[in-house]
């Protein structure tokens, strides 16, 4: 499959309704397609874990709701974007446990 999916855009499209940035990222780093995360939205992710204004919680619970999808794709890359910010991002987000 290239491309994003259709349930893929609709999910980001909801997030962009909400006004909630970094649940849209979340979903478009975490998309059905067969390929690792794109580098702009681990590097997006990571900037949010470093701002103040960004709920770091809340950013963990779109991770790991993406962990329960039926497809093994979306399971990976929400562990690989989690593996990611532990590493990269601020160390408040590797204190976050599911």
């Amino acid at each position: 499959m290239s491309g994003q999916s259709l349930t893929d855009r609709i999910t980001a499209a909801q997030h962009s309704v909400t006004g909630s940035a970094v649940s849209k990222t979340v979903c478009k780093a975490t998309t059905h397609e067969v390929m690792g995360p794109k580098k702009k939205h681990l590097d997006y992710l990571i900037q949010c874990t470093n701002e103040m204004n960004v709920n770091i919680p809340q950013l963990a619970d779109s991770l790991f709701e993406r962990t329960t999808n039926s497809s093994w794709v979306v399971v990976f890359k929400s562990l690989i974007t989690t593996h990611h910010l532990m590493v990269y991002g601020n160390e408040v987000m590797q204190n976050i446990t599911p």
